[in-house]
C-alpha cells in the first residue's frame, strides 16, 4: 500500500482549516445585478429619482416616500441561463431554468398634522440582488499542461506525509503526482504525466442560490417637493457550487494512464447587515433629482466544502477513489460602499424617464478572519479591482390603464485595466407592460443580462501550471410578474 502515512496525515488535516477564500469570493458578493418588481424591471431598475416602486428601497430609500397611499406588491420570476463555453476552440453550452421570488413589500402611509411633514412612510421587503443558478460545461483538448501539474505545484515545500489533504494529498495517493527525482530534498513534486500531453479535459460546473435583501425603510414627505429616506438591509446569502474535471487519455498518448477525476464542493451561508439614506427633491412638478449612499455589507460567512478523487490506470482494472475530510470555516466578507445619483422626468403626466449612475468602489472590499489574514487575497483585491461607474436608463409611457416601458443597464467591468478581463462588463436590456386600477395593477417584464468573462479550470504561480482560459458567454433571460395592490 502506498504511503501508510496518508492515513495519519488525513486525520490530521480534518482538525486543520484550508482556507479556499478569496478575491473571487469577494467579488461575488459584491457585484449585483438586482431584480425588482416587473414595472422597474421593465426599465431596467432605473427608478432612483421617479420612487414609488418598492425596488427603490434597495437603491434609495427616499423613493418610498413618494407613495401617497399604502401598497403591497408580489412578484414571482422565471429565469433560463444559457451559457457558453470556448476552450481551445472548442464551444460546449450548458442551461439553468428555476422559479424564484424577485421582489414582495408593504409599504404604509402615515399622514400627519405637522406643518410641512406631509407624511411619514414605513416600509418592508425583499428584493433579490443575485441569482447564482448557471450549468457551465467546458471540453477540450489541452496539449499545454494539466491540473495534476497543479496538484504538483501546490505540494511544493512539504514532504509526502505534510500535504493538504483537500488537494495534493489526494493527487499523491492516486498516483497523479510522483516526488521529483532531481530533488534530493524530496520537497517538489512532478506530474505522472513526464510531459506527455494532448488528454481531453471536461469540466462541468454546477452553481445554485442566490442573494437577497430585507429591506426595513422609514422616509419623510415634506410638502410633496422633499422626500427623505433611511433604510436597513438585511442580506442573505445561500451559495452552492460543485465542480469537477475529468482528464482522460482518448488517444493513449499518455503512458499507462487512463483518465481521472476531480471533484470540488462548496456550500456557503450567512448574513449581513449595511445600512442606506436617500433623498428626492422635486425641483420641478416635471423634473426630479435623487441620490443616496450605502455603506459596505458586513457578511458573516460560513462554508462547507470537500474534494474528492478518483484516477484509472492501465495496468489495473479498478480505479483508485480517494475523499478529503470536511471542511468548515468561519468568516467574514466588507463589501464596497455605494452611491448612487438619479434623474427623473414627468412628461405630461404621460411619460417618465429616468436615469440612475452608480459608483462602486470594488477594491475596498475585505476578507477578515481571527483564524487566517487573508493578507495576501486582500492585497489581489486591491491590485486586481476598481472603481466601477454603473448606468441605468429606463422608459415609461403611460396610454389610458396601459403603461409600456423599456430600458437598458451597464454594469461596469469591476476588474483594472491590465487584467484578462477588463472587459468583462454586463449589458441589461428590457421591456414590459402594465395594467392598472383603481386598487390593482398588474405588471409583467422581459429582462435580457449578457456577460463575457475569462475562466481558467486551475491557477497555478507559474504560468505553466495554469489552464488555458475559458471565455464564458452568459445570456440571462428573466421574466418577471407582479400582482400589486393600493388601499
Amino acid at each position: 500500500m502506498k504511503k501508510i502515512l496518508f492515513l495519519i496525515s488525513t486525520v490530521l488535516m480534518s482538525i486543520t482549516t484550508l482556507t479556499a477564500q478569496n478575491e473571487i469570493d469577494a467579488l461575488r458578493y459584491s457585484y449585483l445585478i438586482p431584480g425588482g418588481t416587473a414595472r422597474s424591471m421593465g426599465m431596467a431598475g432605473s427608478f432612483g429619482a421617479l420612487g414609488a416602486d418598492a425596488s427603490n428601497l434597495s437603491f434609495n430609500p427616499a423613493g418610498m416616500g413618494v407613495y401617497r397611499s399604502a401598497d403591497f406588491t408580489f412578484s414571482p420570476a422565471f429565469v433560463v441561463t444559457n451559457t457558453d463555453a470556448n476552450y481551445l476552440e472548442n464551444i460546449a453550452n450548458d442551461y439553468d431554468f428555476n422559479f424564484n421570488i424577485n421582489n414582495f413589500s408593504y409599504i404604509g402611509v402615515i399622514p400627519t398634522k405637522m406643518d410641512g411633514l406631509t407624511s411619514v412612510n414605513l416600509g418592508v421587503s425583499y428584493n433579490r440582488l443575485n441569482n447564482f443558478h448557471e450549468n457551465i460545461v467546458i471540453e477540450g483538448k489541452n496539449t499545454n499542461n494539466s491540473m495534476t501539474d497543479w496538484f504538483a505545484e501546490n505540494g511544493a515545500g512539504r514532504t509526502y506525509d505534510a500535504l493538504d489533504g483537500f488537494y495534493s494529498s489526494l493527487a499523491w495517493e492516486s498516483y497523479l503526482i510522483d516526488l521529483n527525482p532531481l530533488d534530493t530534498t524530496n520537497r517538489t513534486y512532478v506530474s505522472a504525466y513526464n510531459g506527455n500531453y494532448d488528454q481531453t479535459q471536461i469540466q462541468s460546473i454546477y452553481r445554485s442560490g442566490s442573494q437577497g435583501e430585507y429591506n426595513f425603510a422609514a422616509s419623510a414627505n415634506i410638502m410633496h417637493k422633499l422626500f427623505i429616506g433611511v433604510s436597513i438591509g438585511l442580506q442573505s446569502i445561500r451559495y452552492e457550487e460543485v465542480k469537477s474535471l475529468q482528464e482522460i487519455d482518448k488517444d493513449d498518448n499518455i503512458n499507462g494512464f487512463n483518465s481521472f477525476s476531480f471533484k470540488e464542493s462548496l456550500e456557503t451561508s450567512g448574513s449581513g447587515v449595511n445600512f442606506k439614506i436617500g433623498l428626492i427633491y422635486s425641483a420641478l412638478p416635471w423634473f426630479r433629482i435623487g441620490g443616496a449612499i450605502h455603506t459596505p455589507t458586513f457578511y458573516n460567512l460560513r462554508d462547507n466544502y470537500y474534494t474528492s478523487i478518483s484516477s484509472s490506470f492501465e495496468d489495473s482494472d479498478k480505479s483508485i477513489n480517494m475523499d478529503s475530510p470536511y471542511g468548515t470555516f468561519d468568516y467574514e466578507i466588507n463589501t464596497p460602499f455605494r452611491a448612487n445619483g438619479s434623474l427623473g422626468f414627468i412628461i405630461a403626466k404621460q411619460a417618465l424617464i429616468n436615469v440612475d449612475y452608480e459608483f462602486v468602489d470594488y477594491n475596498m472590499a475585505r476578507l477578515r478572519s481571527n483564524e487566517y489574514a487573508f493578507y495576501d487575497e486582500n492585497t489581489n483585491i486591491r491590485k486586481e479591482y476598481k472603481n466601477a461607474h454603473n448606468i441605468k436608463l429606463g422608459f415609461e409611457y403611460r396610454y389610458g390603464a396601459l403603461s409600456f416601458r423599456a430600458g437598458g443597464a451597464y454594469y461596469d467591468s469591476p476588474y483594472k485595466s491590465d487584467h484578462a478581463n477588463k472587459d468583462a462588463y454586463t449589458f441589461v436590456y428590457t421591456g414590459g407592460i402594465g395594467i392598472r386600477g383603481s386598487s390593482m395593477y398588474f405588471d409583467i417584464a422581459y429582462a435580457m443580462v449578457n456577460n463575457k468573462n475569462y475562466y481558467y479550470m486551475y491557477e497555478g504561480v507559474d504560468n505553466n501550471n495554469t489552464s488555458p482560459a475559458t471565455l464564458l458567454t452568459k445570456n440571462q433571460n428573466r421574466i418577471i410578474t407582479t400582482v400589486g395592490f393600493k388601499f
